[in-house]
């Protein structure tokens, strides 16, 4: 499996964290299950190989994904069931964008993977017809940048507070005081939280704790899942101690931390190479 990242078009890059191309070049001939753990972002996908199954519940429930679809926030770590063609392009977005951009009510989304059509209208189906008729993923990106350039030209919404602290949140990793954010910003909590829950999808203290995860599991698969020092671990992550740590990290992970290493499903685990 291929898993590459894309910078977007200069005037995007306020709002997409970057483009993903996921690809295999041989047929995936036994059902294989990918787990990720939530990474803050949101994202819509076009999928140009088979249908896969996707599940967000412990027991595994898997049901078929809209072949293109929009991903609200993540809450918790959800699985893919994948088999057949894999081969789809990602548009990962900032936080806030999805809302700045189309308008649409992120607390609705949460664990959600809607169909493109469904949310977007008949404005989305030329762009669908123009990705699988692409002969190169350079095609297909340059496809997605000139449909994004044109949401954004037109696009009343501009960028506010809550983009700031979302994504101030998003650079330091989770690793900050919301509070003291708050207070440094001169908002007020309760109109900071209402605009979190509809540009974001959930409140900013949640969020943090999404960010902070998301950066302890990327953490872990750079040192190839060996942890040397979990109290190393612990204090550079900010957690107060050893149980709040691993509450937190099986709260949204489903697993404690030491089985997580021996025991998980991330992409990095499947991948041949990778830029």
């Amino acid at each position: 499996m291929f898993y590459r990242k894309i910078i977007p078009a200069l005037p995007l890059q306020a709002l997409v964290e970057c483009y993903y191309i996921w690809e295999c070049g041989d047929l995936v001939s036994q059902p294989v299950i990918i787990e990720s753990p939530p990474s803050g972002f949101t994202s819509i996908v076009f999928n140009y190989g088979d249908c896969y199954k996707t599940s967000s519940t412990d027991i595994s429930d898997f049901k078929f994904a809209p072949r293109n679809f929009i991903a609200g926030q993540a809450t918790r770590t959800y699985k893919l069931l994948v088999e057949g063609k894999i081969a789809m392009l990602g548009v990962v977005f900032r936080p806030a964008a999805i809302n700045t951009l189309f308008g649409l009510q992120m607390y609705e989304l949460n664990d959600e993977r809607l169909d493109l059509r469904d949310v977007l209208g008949k404005e989305i189906v030329p762009i669908q017809e123009r990705l699988v008729e692409a002969h190169t993923n350079q095609e297909r990106i340059d496809i997605i940048d000139k449909f994004l350039l044109f949401k954004l030209l037109n696009c009343k919404a501009q960028p506010n507070q809550t983009d700031f602290a979302a994504n101030l949140i998003v650079s330091r990793n989770g690793i900050i005081n919301v509070s003291k954010m708050m207070e440094e910003l001169y908002v007020c909590r309760r109109q900071l939280e209402r605009q979190f829950l509809q540009k974001v999808g959930v409140s900013p203290k949640y969020y943090a704790r999404i960010r902070r995860i998301s950066y302890l599991c990327s953490v872990m698969a750079n040192k190839r899942w060996q942890v040397a020092d979990w109290h190393d671990l612990i204090f550079q992550m900010g957690y107060y101690d050893q149980s709040h740590f691993i509450k937190e990290f099986t709260a949204f992970t489903g697993k404690s931390p030491s089985f997580y290493l021996k025991n998980n499903f991330e992409l990095s685990n499947y991948l041949q190479s990778s830029t």
